[in-house]
């Protein structure tokens, strides 16, 4: 007798089930095991992870939080400036004032620093050439003077 493709089916599956119910069964037990003894473990790393991220990885952010400090501010500051321009707050003959005052500030810093820099090398050219005068001169090579012996009368007649 012919099976249809509905009983085949059925036929296959009733054959099927006691070995997929066995499969079922020691997939959940072999899943069971690997938990209790995987969990520990990975209990364990994610303590340890948590740990070294507190002590590496936070202070490290920290640091960088405050190196970007500055810029952040210098980029909202710039931001805002841009947008009052766009606004039409701000006119282009400002914004060039504001140009010309930032460069004559670094130019006069720039100066200062370099008479700073000459300042410091007249010090110490004038420092290197005392102690070599001072040793190749030494209170202890010069002759004293002779003495000068001061008349005594003069002494004696304001005195008397």
């Amino acid at each position: 007798m012919p099976q249809n493709g509905k009983s085949g089916v059925r036929q296959a599956g009733d054959v099927v089930l006691p070995y997929a119910l066995s499969a079922k069964e020691s997939a959940a037990r072999c899943a069971q095991q690997a938990g209790s003894y995987l969990g520990p473990k990975a209990r364990l790393a994610a303590t340890q992870a948590r740990l070294r991220y507190d002590a590496e990885l936070v202070p490290r952010l920290e640091r960088a939080r405050v190196a970007a400090g500055p810029a952040r501010e210098h980029a909202a500051r710039r931001s805002a400036a841009a947008m009052a321009a766009l606004r039409g707050d701000i006119t282009p003959r400002e914004i060039q004032a504001v140009v010309r005052r930032r460069e004559r500030r670094a130019r006069a810093g720039r100066l200062a620093k370099r008479l700073g820099m000459l300042g410091l090398l007249a010090g110490g050219a004038v420092a290197a050439y005392r102690w070599w005068s001072a040793q190749t001169d030494p209170d202890w090579l010069v002759e004293p003077s002779p003495a000068t012996e001061v008349p005594t009368e003069p002494e004696e007649q304001a005195l008397g």
